[in-house]
């Protein structure tokens, strides 16, 4: 056990100090003196459940840690925004012992309740945080393609703004100032993602943003707009990223989910840096999260607006040898068990490894290999952010981390 430690910790130091020496000098745009983002997406579907509730952002001290939350996910359905599940976000009543600030929803009729209201009492707990509700995801991103055509957008992005940033949630239910803006995953314009594109979603997106930015505007200067971005130069070259940049406060680039478990070898998810043992198709040579960075900042996205994802999950593949710790061994198929940063964690009995090329992690265990980022990959990362000067970290998402969020403290290093 000890030697093994040791080894993780000897990878970890060799990998900072390696970006420590070879970042100097390449940035391209400071972000000094601008504030650094921290943004964590929520899920509605952990609500629905129950396994992490409003209440769990507070009580695992991720709170005070973040600076941006993204609700995930409203809807894009027959032109206009809707909620994604109405239930879950305004009616659910919580009472004393699972709601945010300890008191009971609300009860009677045109009364807030539900995450909607979860979410403005942790914010009366922490004014400075600040709340968007991210528009689409992947599976739900179909609905794009229409709305964002030159003839629906302006009543498409009405819509949202109603609905999202006026508050006007039903009949009697008006608060506005839940929502500081908009986040768009848009998964993905022209191709890519579950549901087709068309050629014309490239200028449509942009101009669809710079709808955004101009009825955000209209409403109160400040609001904000992001959106989150693949990382995959076939996907992201789909986005005229020069001419978003005016119009957003950030784009996230999503630097996981670079191999799936579909694929016949197991491989990195979302590596840092190249592996020159890579034994993939050549063609995914080039999906690790550095190659996403120069990509963007090729494309003229200023450093500052540039917020680099990481995964607080893993990637796992099922019926894997252990050979190389399971890296780029012929799998079965796709892993059936939960593959949460909380969740790997528990496997005490695998086997652990710490990858210091392209800086990531992976483990074995009963034949079942998991891609992922662990404590020391993530200390490498926002090492990495930082001496880009990257506007901040994202990551998916906030139930994954353990209960009294590991990870999000080392990227925080608070």
């Amino acid at each position: 056990m000890y030697r093994r430690y040791a080894r993780w910790l000897l990878a970890c130091v060799v990998a900072t100090l390696w970006i420590c020496a070879s970042a100097e000098g390449k940035h391209e745009s400071s972000s000094s003196g601008s504030a650094f983002y921290v943004v964590g997406y929520f899920t509605e579907g952990g609500a629905k459940s129950g396994h992490y509730l409003v209440k769990d952002i507070e009580g695992s001290g991720a709170a005070k840690l973040l600076t941006h939350i993204d609700y995930a996910f409203g809807k894009v359905v027959n032109n206009r925004c809707e909620i994604g599940n109405r239930d879950v976000a305004l009616e659910r009543a919580y009472d004393a012992a699972t709601s945010v600030d300890g008191t009971t929803d609300p009860t009677g009729d045109n009364k807030l309740r539900g995450t909607f209201h979860q979410l403005q009492e942790l914010k009366r707990m922490h004014p400075e945080l600040k709340v968007l509700l991210s528009l689409g995801g992947w599976g739900q991103s179909g609905g794009f393609t229409g709305a964002a055509q030159p003839e629906n957008v302006k009543e498409f992005v009405r819509s949202c703004v109603d609905l999202f940033v006026k508050g006007q949630f039903a009949d009697g239910i008006v608060e506005p100032g839940i929502f500081d803006g908009i986040d768009i995953d848009w998964e993905y314009p022209v191709n890519g993602g579950v549901e087709p594109g068309q050629p014309a979603d490239k200028a449509n997106f942009t101009a669809m943003m710079a709808e955004f930015r101009r009825q955000l505007d209209a409403v109160k200067p400040g609001l904000l707009l992001t959106a989150a971005l693949p990382a995959e130069e076939e996907y992201y070259s789909n986005f005229e990223l020069k001419e978003i940049v005016p119009y957003v406060d950030f784009l996230s680039v999503m630097a996981y989910d670079l191999h799936w478990n579909s694929e016949p070898l197991t491989a990195f998810h979302s590596a840092l840096f190249r592996d020159r043992k890579d034994k993939t198709e050549p063609r995914l040579h080039v999906r690790y999260g550095d190659y996403a960075v120069k990509g963007f900042l090729h494309a003229k996205v200023p450093a500052r607006k540039i917020v680099f994802g990481v995964p607080f999950y893993g990637k796992g593949w099922a019926g894997v040898d252990d050979v190389n710790h399971g890296l780029y061994q012929k799998a079965q198929g796709q892993a059936t068990t939960p593959g949460s940063y909380r969740d790997l964690k528990q496997l005490s009995s695998a086997d652990r490894h710490v990858f210091s090329g392209p800086v990531s992690c992976t483990l074995w265990s009963d034949h079942t290999f998991w891609s992922y980022d662990c404590p020391e990959s993530m200390r490498v990362k926002i090492n990495y952010i930082h001496r880009r000067h990257l506007g901040g970290v994202m990551f998916w998402e906030l139930s994954h981390d353990t209960s009294d969020s590991e990870l999000l403290h080392i990227l925080t290093g608070r």
